[in-house]
């Protein structure tokens, strides 16, 4: 696997020997359920991913992830932060694949999901599924439950193009009493929280893998269209 072309939010699935040593990583730290929850995210026939992530500086063979397991633990889901060598990781898959898969609704997050797939879809968008939606699409596990927000990802639109598109997911996400986050990916690696370009400010936030910079929002707005 190329680690030059990951991006923020994707999935990176470890090989069998990755997910071993992970395991075992794990069991050296952990004790009682987070033990237990961390050895089934490892397992050998385990089908949760890791999120690509920030992380400080790392050599060039070692990928930086986090894990999460759908089951709540005192709680909360436990998340693990996680160094998976090069060589061991087996299959990449990117936010917008997951808005294209086929899945069950058993939430109204998901519900939210398929209604704004369908709404992508029917205007050739490029949207991406993130969070416990995009988890519960690419694993079948149950990752969302009747609290779960939506968070989406989007690409290649001008700011009057998002501003529309953002506020039919909007209308969505109340239909389905479920709060959507939107996120618009920039080419330059880093992505913006959609809401804080509509605000009366004159920068906006932006993080990439490499770091959070706060951007000028004039700056943003140029390469959103040209990327349109």
């Amino acid at each position: 696997m190329d680690k030059t072309q990951l991006k923020r939010h994707d999935l990176v699935y470890p090989s069998s020997i990755g997910r071993a040593r992970l395991k075992q990583v794990f069991l050296n730290e952990l004790t009682g359920e987070k033990a237990f929850l961390a050895a089934d995210i490892f397992c050998a026939d385990s089908v949760i991913p890791g999120i690509v992530r920030r992380a400080e500086v790392l050599s060039a063979d070692v990928i930086p992830l986090g894990f999460v397991h759908p089951q709540l633990c005192e709680g909360r889901r436990l998340r693990l932060t996680a160094e998976l060598e090069v060589g061991e990781a087996v299959k990449l898959k990117r936010p917008y694949e997951l808005a294209a898969a086929e899945f069950k609704v058993s939430t109204n997050c998901l519900a939210a999901a398929q209604a704004a797939c369908s709404y992508a879809a029917e205007r050739r968008l490029k949207l991406g599924i993130l969070g416990s939606a995009g988890l519960e699409i690419a694993t079948g596990l149950p990752f969302t439950n009747s609290e779960s927000d939506l968070d989406l990802l989007i690409t290649g639109l001008s700011l009057q193009q998002l501003q529309e598109v953002y506020t039919e997911l909007q209308a969505i996400g109340k239909k389905f009493q479920v709060d959507i986050d939107l996120e618009t990916e920039l080419i330059n690696g880093y992505g913006i929280k959609a809401a804080e370009l509509f605000q009366p400010t004159q920068t906006v936030l932006g993080k990439s893998l490499q770091d959070i910079q706060i951007l000028k929002k004039k700056t943003v707005v140029e390469i959103l269209s040209q990327e349109a």
